[in-house]
């Protein structure tokens, strides 16, 4: 039973505060028709909860890693310094705010979640004031219990909203669940510039629905949802194809009516650290004062590509009712502070999975495999400083011990990435991007991690033999229409033409399969029978990770698997395609040629660039 008492055996008041005062402690119960995993997205969104309640808009700035807030509120100027938030998914959320001005030195609130019965459950909203002075105490005894009624009338309406949509109680948007938010004014200074730009986005070949469903999401949407635009969630939520809204959303930079920019991700709370108009602009490193890290910004995931409405066309302003860490950190399903010399003690509720348990501000971490498959029922975790693997079964109870004399922070987060995040190499291999925006470069002196790319060599054959046959004019014209048609071809199966080296061509594709296709079109487009063309061509394909990097100025890819896929050349003959190993082994490639009954040649492939005196294979076509 969850009572007054409860609440203050639970979480006791520090000395330090009741010192100054008497706290004053509010505590209501709701009996809510919903399961913990229906209304759980709208409580910690408490952003969204507020300015449903009818708070005022919060100012919030950051400093030194610590959030300062303030707003007016009763007619009075109220700011205050945020207190790390704490939250336990499925059960708990912390709040607490130190006040420089307003009713009291100090607040915080709780919010306690827990099942009662199949398909309902119980929450607790705790308040606890330590007031300023006598008239600020019977301020707030007039003022709690109308936000009490607040409350409640707000979990009335949410109820309302989940049992109206039945399954679907809230729609994944970014990696934040998308509870209906409220538009409230907005700065609209040229929006006839959107209908203006609108012929020349269809001209470049973008549907008039699709562009009528953006300019609706654009009209209809608030300043927070149109803060920072992500393809792929729009794509989700809009239900067109991803690649037309980025080449709508590219379009429309080069039209004056987006704008683009390069955020840095903290690797941690996958916060927003710096955002950067140029891509040359990157830095090194960075860091999240928040998070006490330093960190690479050079890494796979460092990095996520967003959209903006473009301020000549509507002024977009942020509008916060509330810091709603648990909203914006979706991936962390625990962060506690856990005090010296104390013992932290939970039954976790994760399913099956990959997890990261780790210390705030500490960038190791255990890995926590979840699998019904182990007998592991707990995880005991001590203070020690090395990392390790752990194995339990779903739903396992977490034992956590500081022994140090100092409070500690520990987080248990999601080890999968960001699906919704557009990445820079997925702008690289945009051929639109790369026309478009062909000013963008790395940093002379940094390496981007782009991942796991599939690479595709393509070269002429004799061309020495074909410029004295055709002389240099001929020959001119010739390759420059072999690069034409070899640019379509690639361009049909979604591959990117990274650079040309002399009559060769190095491109990129999404996955084996597709470069595969591509390279079957071009041997048929380049074959002897063929009398339109003389040219004759040889094709490697490679797969593997890569760096981007800058080259004249330009993005080019770099590392083992692009000499690999170059060295390739060298054993692969006019008319042949060559696919390395790690291609061969593709699952979707291996389906496609038993489907079109595409036959292989095994073949040694010596590697005598190196020290080694063995030799790997690849496959012929």
């Amino acid at each position: 039973m969850i009572d007054l008492n409860y609440i203050l055996t639970k979480f006791p008041w520090e000395k330090k505060w009741t010192d100054i005062n008497e706290p004053l402690d509010f505590l209501w119960e709701f009996e809510l028709k919903v399961t913990r995993e229906d209304i759980w997205p709208y409580l910690i969104d408490t952003s969204s909860f507020n300015k449903r309640i009818g708070l005022p808009k919060f100012d919030y700035i950051e400093k030194e890693g610590h959030l300062f807030g303030s707003a007016k509120q009763a007619g009075m100027r109220i700011e205050w310094e945020e207190v790390p938030w704490e939250w336990e998914y499925l059960k708990e959320i912390g709040n607490a705010r130190i006040y420089s001005k307003g009713f009291g030195p100090y607040i915080r609130s709780r919010y306690i979640l827990e099942p009662y019965g199949e398909s309902r459950s119980r929450l607790y909203i705790y308040f606890g004031w330590i007031p300023k002075n006598f008239l600020m105490r019977r301020l707030l005894r007039y003022a709690m219990p109308k936000l009490g009624a607040d409350f409640k009338k707000a979990l009335a309406e949410i109820q309302t909203e989940i049992q109206k949509n039945a399954n679907a109680s809230y729609q994944l948007v970014g990696n934040i669940s998308k509870v209906p938010t409220f538009i409230g004014d907005v700065t609209w200074v040229h929006p006839e510039k959107l209908d203006q730009v609108k012929s020349e986005l269809i001209k470049y070949g973008i549907q008039n629905n699709t562009i009528e469903k953006v300019y609706e999401y654009l009209r209809k949407s608030s300043d927070n949802e149109l803060d920072r635009i992500r393809i792929k969630s729009l794509s989700k939520s809009l239900g067109r194809d991803q690649d037309e809204l980025l080449k709508m959303f590219l379009y429309g930079c080069r039209l004056g009516i987006f704008t683009l920019s390069w955020d840095i991700i903290c690797p941690h709370c996958r916060g927003v650290r710096t955002s950067l108009q140029r891509l040359g602009e990157l830095p090194e490193k960075d860091e999240c004062e928040v998070c006490d890290i330093q960190f690479e910004t050079t890494g796979q995931n460092s990095i996520e590509v967003t959209f903006h409405l473009h301020p000549s066309v509507r002024k977009i302003e942020r509008q916060v009712y509330c810091a709603a860490e648990p909203a914006t950190k979706q991936h962390i399903l625990l962060s506690k502070s856990i005090g010296a010399r104390k013992t932290f003690y939970s039954n976790l509720l994760i399913q099956p999975g990959v997890y990261r348990l780790r210390k705030k501000g500490n960038p190791s971490f255990n890995l926590v495999d979840v699998n019904e498959k182990f007998e592991e029922k707990e995880i005991v975790w001590l203070n020690e400083n090395e990392s390790k693997e752990i194995k339990v079964k779903p739903k396992p109870n977490l034992v956590f011990q500081n022994e140090t004399d100092a409070p500690v922070t520990i987080v248990l987060e999601e080890r999968k990435e960001d699906q919704l995040s557009l990445r820079p190499n997925e702008l690289f291999n945009f051929n639109d991007f790369r026309d478009l925006f062909s000013e963008e470069a790395i940093a002379t002196n940094l390496q981007l991690d782009i991942g796991v790319q599939t690479l595709l060599f393509t070269d002429i054959v004799g061309s020495t033999k074909f410029y004295e046959t055709v002389g240099d004019h001929g020959a001119f014209l010739q390759v420059r229409e072999h690069f034409i048609k070899a640019y379509t071809l690639i361009k049909n199966e979604r591959g990117t033409i990274v650079k040309t080296i002399g009559d060769a061509i190095m491109a990129s594709f999404p996955s084996p399969v597709l470069a595969m296709k591509a390279a079957k079109e071009l041997q048929e487009w380049f074959h002897p029978e063929n009398k339109h063309t003389p040219v004759r061509i040889r094709i490697s394909i490679h797969t593997g990770n890569c760096l981007a990097v800058n080259l004249n100025s330009n993005i080019d890819y770099f590392g083992n698997t692009v000499n690999y896929a170059a060295k390739m050349q060298a054993v692969t003959e006019s008319g042949e395609i060559s696919i390395s190993e790690r291609v061969f082994r593709d699952v979707e490639l291996r389906n496609y040629l038993r489907e079109k009954s595409i036959k292989l040649k095994k073949v040694e492939f010596p590697l005598s660039w190196t020290d080694r005196t063995d030799h790997v294979f690849i496959w012929k076509v």
